[in-house]
């Protein structure tokens, strides 16, 4: 659809191929080049420019149309960053009296905030300023080239 909403053959909008071209690539990266994007987003993360890219991007997915894009990028995204331990002690847990209460976010990979960033940059890229997206999508250039 051109006005930015999802559809079945296009979930993420106008941005389905870059979006799926990223998840086929990072499916396959390795433990050093998932280390590497969390060191360069934690060097960009402290930047006054990310701060306030960071707080506006929410309400540009917003004004475009494309939260239902936004909401389906989580499946795919919390399969590809949850952490293998956490999937084997969900899958050994005897009930739901005996799962771990604690913050759901402890469950996933350091690189999920970077992948999320870099996501939603990809999902309104044609909306974004170009500095802001390079500033988002920056900590994968090395491991998966634009």
């Amino acid at each position: 659809m051109t006005d930015g909403r999802s559809t079945s053959a296009s979930p993420y909008g106008p941005a389905t191929p870059a979006i799926r071209r990223f998840f086929m690539h990072f499916a396959g990266l390795g433990a050093s080049d998932r280390a590497a994007v969390v060191a360069a987003y934690a060097r960009i993360v402290e930047l006054p420019a990310y701060a306030a890219i960071d707080a506006s991007l929410g309400d540009l997915v917003a004004r475009s149309g494309r939260d239902e894009a936004r909401a389906a990028l989580s499946g795919p995204l919390f399969q590809l960053v949850r952490r293998r331990d956490a999937t084997a002690e969900s899958a050994n847990a005897e009930s739901p009296a005996t799962a771990s209460t604690d913050d759901p976010w402890t469950e996933l990979e350091p690189v999920a905030e970077p992948t999320l960033a870099a996501l939603l940059a990809l999902l309104v890229r044609d909306l974004l300023p170009a500095e802001a997206f390079d500033l988002l999508y920056g900590p994968f250039d090395r491991v998966i080239p634009r």
